[in-house]
């Protein structure tokens, strides 16, 4: 069923919506509640809000891309989950961008903050279409590298190096664009 004749569904509040949904969905979302939460159970507690969180808000929200929608509600869904849970994922993947944006808490970061999403959405948008993929999957929606090289079919050590030189290339380009990034520590 095409996403629109799902938030038809919706719109209708006919209960059918959620089990389309889910038919379509539900992969995916598990996987990226598991990459979170690293937990089965949590992940399907996590699936199942988003479900209810989708309920509640179409209507009157009309989303342009329901996969968009319900992949950045189960994210968020995850990481508010983890903060009540108080859990620490064991591998922290935003070290990998640690050399790249630094993270203070000073008015000015504040503003930095701002330009900096800016900045990144326009070097994404200059990325190849599988590069951007690649990195939008690993550090917005925590897909772990294992399941980026499965699902783009590359070695583990491929998209590694992939992901490294982009972030060496987004380095370059937030000091091209006049970011002030930290310095490397060794």
């Amino acid at each position: 069923m095409e996403d629109i004749e799902i938030i038809a569904l919706y719109n209708q509040r006919n209960q059918n919506a959620i089990r389309e949904t889910e038919a379509k969905y539900g992969r995916l979302l598990n996987k990226i509640a598991f990459e979170i939460l690293d937990s089965f159970e949590d992940s399907e507690e996590c699936v199942n809000t988003t479900y209810l969180k989708t309920w509640n808000a179409i209507p009157p929200t009309a989303p342009q891309s329901l996969r968009s929608y319900v992949c950045r509600a189960v994210r968020n869904t995850a990481l508010t989950l983890i903060v009540q849970l108080n859990r620490h994922r064991k591998e922290d993947i935003y070290t990998e961008l640690e050399e790249v944006i630094s993270d203070s808490d000073t008015p000015e970061s504040v503003i930095e903050a701002k330009e900096l999403t800016i900045l990144i959405n326009s070097f994404l948008s200059i990325q190849k279409k599988r590069n951007r993929q690649l990195f939008v999957l690993r550090y917005y929606y925590n897909i772990s590298i294992k399941t980026l090289a499965e699902g783009f079919m590359m070695g583990e050590q491929a998209v590694a190096s992939q992901l490294m030189r982009m972030r060496e290339s987004l380095r370059a380009y937030l000091i091209d664009n006049g970011i002030s990034l930290q310095e490397k520590q060794i």
